[in-house]
């Protein structure tokens, strides 16, 4: 792992991002069930990183407030 470029994730910009991005998802009725989901989505979103992932949890998140996925 030492291999790879280790950057912090969170910071109080991040956050406030994800808490304004909640609401917008719950509008429609879309419940994000982890935190910590939405902090990781809200953090690729920003930094405009692809997130290889098996969570049906970022769906959303990548119809609705344009997080980019890599595909297997």
């Amino acid at each position: 792992m030492r291999g790879f470029i280790v950057e912090p994730m969170f910071d109080s910009k991040t956050a406030a991002q994800a808490a304004a991005d909640y609401p917008t998802l719950r509008g429609p009725g879309i419940t994000v069930r982890k935190t910590i989901d939405m902090l990781i989505g809200t953090y690729c979103t920003g930094a405009g990183h692809r997130l290889l992932h098996s969570d049906r949890d970022f769906d959303p998140l990548e119809r609705h407030l344009g997080l980019l996925v890599a595909r297997a």
